[in-house]
């Protein structure tokens, strides 16, 4: 699958301007968030003087970095892994985290009896990788030359999707890879007359977006690194609304 640039827009620039906004129908709004950040917990960057201390900090500093994307032939993605997985064991102060969503396929047998259930990747050739665009371009220019980072179709610079952003995705993702969907249409689409919400409560906790009547049932509409993700399973949680 190709990213479509001339489509994909950004969903806070869409609704900055409508004052005549619809709220979402059968669904838990609290008062305007305007002042707090991502539903999910920050690390602080604490001045612990130990050097034993400064290590963890590190760690932990790194585990919030941010997230990018390329894309490579999908029949190399576990071959990647594998690879990444090596190159984290031999240098474990500059790991990359490696991503990959994946959804489960049915197909018959070819005699008719049962079916073969196969997993794969949901978007041909789509993989993740965690750190700085800048760590990621060198990582990738030293290992393998012929990859590279895809641009954000908003900024024309490789995309970087927050750690905040990420994790409760791949939370959803691990627990209910069913409720994850990938979807083509652009964000213009869906965020036209909508108001941005912050979901509060439960697995989706932190995830940000529109929430919209998608194949007759409501669902989260949120972006990352370019692409419009659908997700169900959030009619129970109490949301807040994401001042521009």
């Amino acid at each position: 699958m190709t990213q479509d640039c001339s489509l994909t827009l950004s969903i806070a620039d869409e609704n900055k301007s409508s004052e005549n906004k619809r709220f979402p129908k059968g669904i838990h709004v609290t008062e305007t968030d305007a002042k707090s950040g991502s539903g999910i917990e920050e690390i602080p960057h604490p001045k612990a003087e130990q050097k034993g201390k400064n290590s963890v900090n590190k760690d932990k500093i790194r585990d919030e970095s941010p997230w990018s994307y390329l894309m490579i032939h999908n029949k190399l993605i576990e071959t990647f892994k594998k690879q990444v997985e090596t190159y984290n064991h031999q240098h474990p102060d500059v790991p990359h985290k490696c991503f990959v969503h994946y959804t489960y396929k049915y197909k018959q047998k070819d005699n008719g009896k049962g079916v073969i259930k196969k997993q794969q990747p949901t978007i041909s050739g789509l993989v993740f990788l965690q750190g700085e665009v800048k760590e990621l371009q060198t990582f990738l220019q030293t290992n393998y030359p012929h990859y590279h980072l895809v641009n954000d179709c908003s900024t024309g610079q490789p995309a970087s999707i927050s750690h905040k952003m990420m994790q409760p995705f791949m939370q959803v993702v691990s627990a209910h890879p069913e409720n994850v969907t990938f979807l083509r249409d652009p964000f213009i689409k869906f965020a036209k007359d909508h108001v941005k919400l912050r979901v509060l409560t439960g697995l989706f906790k932190g995830m940000e977006g529109y929430i919209v009547r998608v194949d007759r049932d409501r669902q989260l509409i949120m972006e990352l690194g370019g692409y419009a993700v659908a997700i169900r399973g959030i009619h129970k949680e109490d949301f807040a609304v994401v001042e521009p």
